[in-house]
């Protein structure tokens, strides 16, 4: 018997965006969109092809933010055509304190509008 994932780890829930960023490994320069994210696990659609293990450097453009986001360190868990699973294996400490502020205020909306 099967087990769904439950959902109850809070702190690395995923939630759906739609936002910008260059994505940057061993002579590779891509640009795609996040299709969601957490504080440790991106999905990524992206216009150049990358391999599992690589590592990656993003630059990620969030919603009402005027200044991007660089997150370095980042591994590539697995690959579909060209969407692709992202682990953070080191993040800056305020890199990491955005995105975190930026998934709870998306949570926080999301949780909101479903009370209504």
């Amino acid at each position: 018997m099967t087990m769904a994932k439950s959902h109850t780890s809070r702190s690395h829930s995923r939630v759906p965006v739609s936002c910008f960023l260059y994505y940057l490994g061993e002579g590779l320069v891509g640009t795609g969109k996040v299709c969601d994210l957490s504080v440790k696990g991106w999905r990524i659609e992206g216009d150049k092809p990358v391999t599992v293990g690589m590592k990656l450097t993003l630059r990620v453009f969030l919603p009402d933010q005027p200044k991007a986001i660089d997150v370095e360190g980042v591994t590539v868990q697995w690959v579909k055509d060209r969407v692709f699973g992202l682990e953070t294996v080191k993040m800056n400490a305020g890199a990491e304190a955005r995105i975190h502020r930026f998934v709870e205020s998306v949570v926080k909306s999301s949780d909101s509008s479903r009370v209504a």
